[in-house]
C-alpha cells in the first residue's frame, strides 16, 4: 500500500487508561512501522507518552482546549463548530477518530469529510458510556452524535456488539475489525512455575486486571472467591478502590486477595503468566483486551456473557453470566482443578490470538478500510 499521511484522533489517548488510549497508541506504532506517516491529535496536556512517540516518529499534535477532568472531554471543542479544526486535520489523506461519543474525534472526522480526506471513525462501545453522569450527558446529546455520525466515510466497530449498537444511530457502512495486541510481547518464555517464583507467589493464582469501576464486576468476583481456595490478584486502579478492599475486610480474605494497583507493560506479561485462571467478571464491555492479552500468554480465561467477550473466547474460555456469583466460582474452580483442560484452554487461546487479533494481522485489515475510503474519495473527487 502507497504511504498515507495519517491522524489518529481522540480525546480519550493517555493519561486517560482504557482500551481506546491502548489501542490508539498501539495503532500509531503499527502504521508507522508499515511506512506510514502517523500523528495523534488529542487534548492539551501531558500524556506520559511524548519521548516514546518521538522515538517511533509519530507526531503528538495537543489541541487548545478546556478538559473536563476525570471524563477527558474536550468542552471547548464539544461548544465549537467542526470547522474551528480546518487547520488542525488539514493535508492528512486519512482522519481516523476513535470512540464514536467525544467531541474531538467526531468533530475531526467531521472537518476531515468536508475537506475531502478520508474520514473514519472506530466505535469502541456498546452503550453511549458507562458513567453515569456521562451516560446522562450522553442521552441528552442524542441528536448531536446522530448529527455527526452522518460524517464518516466508514466506522469501525471492534466487534459485532459494537457494530449492532453504532447501527442504531447511523446509516454510515459499518466494518467489524477487532483491537489488537503484540503477541510478542506477551508471549514471553517464562514457564509458569517459574514465573510465580520470580513474582514470589505460592498455590494457584487468580488475575484480574483492568479499571476498578462498577461496570467491570469485581467486586462480583471478590464475592466468588469466598467459594475458590486461590490467590486473586487485582491489577489495576479505579474509584471502587476503598470499597472493594474494605469488602475483602468483612469477608476475611484479605490474605487472598493482594490490590497490586497499575503494572507497567514491562512487567504485566509475568503476572499473566504466572496466573493459572484470568477472569473477566464485566456487565458491559464492548471487547475486553486483557482477554487477549491473557490469552496470548497461554493462561486459560473466564468471562462474562456479555457484549463483545464471547466473540473473543469462543471455543477457548469459560463464559458465566454477568452478576452470578456461583457460577463465576463453578468457573474458575473448574480451571483451576481440571489441568488438561486448562492446558487445551490456554493452547487454543493463544492460537486464537495468533491468527485473528495480532496487530500483524489487524492493521492490515485496518489498512484495507483506507483504501476502500481513498478510493471513494477519489470517485467524488
Amino acid at each position: 500500500m502507497e504511504t498515507l499521511n495519517v491522524a489518529l484522533v481522540s480525546d480519550w489517548y493517555y493519561p486517560k487508561l482504557g482500551g481506546v488510549a491502548v489501542h490508539m497508541h498501539d495503532l500509531a506504532v503499527h502504521l508507522r512501522e508499515r511506512g506510514h506517516d502517523v500523528s495523534i491529535l488529542t487534548n492539551n496536556g501531558e500524556t506520559g507518552k511524548e519521548e516514546e512517540l518521538r522515538e517511533a516518529g509519530i507526531e503528538l499534535v495537543k489541541v487548545p482546549g478546556k478538559v473536563l477532568p476525570r471524563a477527558y472531554l474536550n468542552v471547548s471543542v464539544f461548544a465549537q463548530g467542526y470547522r474551528s479544526l480546518f487547520p488542525l486535520v488539514k493535508g492528512y489523506d486519512v482522519v481516523h477518530g476513535h470512540h464514536a461519543f467525544t467531541p474531538l474525534s467526531l468533530k475531526a472526522v467531521a472537518a476531515a469529510r468536508e475537506m475531502g480526506s478520508g474520514a473514519i471513525i472506530t466505535t469502541h462501545s456498546i452503550n453511549y458510556e458507562n458513567s453515569n453522569v456521562l451516560k446522562v450527558l450522553s442521552k441528552l446529546s442524542y441528536p448531536y452524535y446522530k448529527h455527526y455520525l452522518r460524517y464518516p466515510h466508514r466506522i469501525i466497530a471492534v466487534s459485532a456488539a459494537a457494530r449492532d449498537f453504532i447501527k442504531g444511530l447511523t446509516k454510515v457502512p459499518v466494518r467489524v475489525v477487532p483491537n489488537g495486541i503484540d503477541m510478542k510481547r506477551f508471549d514471553i518464555p517464562v514457564e509458569k512455575e517459574d514465573a510465580k517464583k520470580l513474582l514470589n507467589l505460592k498455590g494457584k493464582v487468580v488475575l484480574y486486571v483492568g479499571r476498578l469501576e462498577p461496570r467491570k464486576g469485581v467486586g462480583i468476583l471478590i464475592n466468588a472467591m469466598k467459594h475458590v481456595d486461590a490467590t486473586l490478584l487485582v491489577v489495576g486502579k479505579g474509584s471502587m478502590l476503598p470499597i472493594l478492599r474494605n469488602k475483602v475486610r468483612l469477608m476475611g480474605i484479605s490474605n487472598r486477595v493482594k490490590f497490586l494497583g497499575p503494572i507497567g507493560y514491562s512487567i504485566l506479561p509475568l503476572y499473566y503468566r504466572a496466573s493459572d485462571v484470568f477472569v473477566l467478571p464485566s456487565l458491559s464491555e464492548a471487547f475486553g483486551i486483557v482477554l487477549l492479552e491473557a490469552m496470548a500468554s497461554g493462561t486459560p480465561v473466564v468471562g462474562t456473557r456479555v457484549g463483545g467477550i464471547p466473540e473473543i473466547i469462543e471455543k477457548c474460555g469459560l463464559l458465566v453470566p454477568p452478576r452470578n456469583v456461583n457460577e463465576l466460582a463453578k468457573a474458575i474452580n473448574f480451571v483451576l482443578e481440571e489441568t488438561k483442560v486448562s492446558e487445551k484452554l490456554g493452547r487454543m487461546g493463544k492460537e486464537r490470538v495468533k491468527r485473528l487479533y495480532d496487530w500483524k494481522v489487524v492493521v492490515r485489515s485496518i489498512e484495507d478500510v483506507y483504501k476502500d475510503v481513498l478510493y471513494e474519495v477519489s470517485m467524488d473527487g
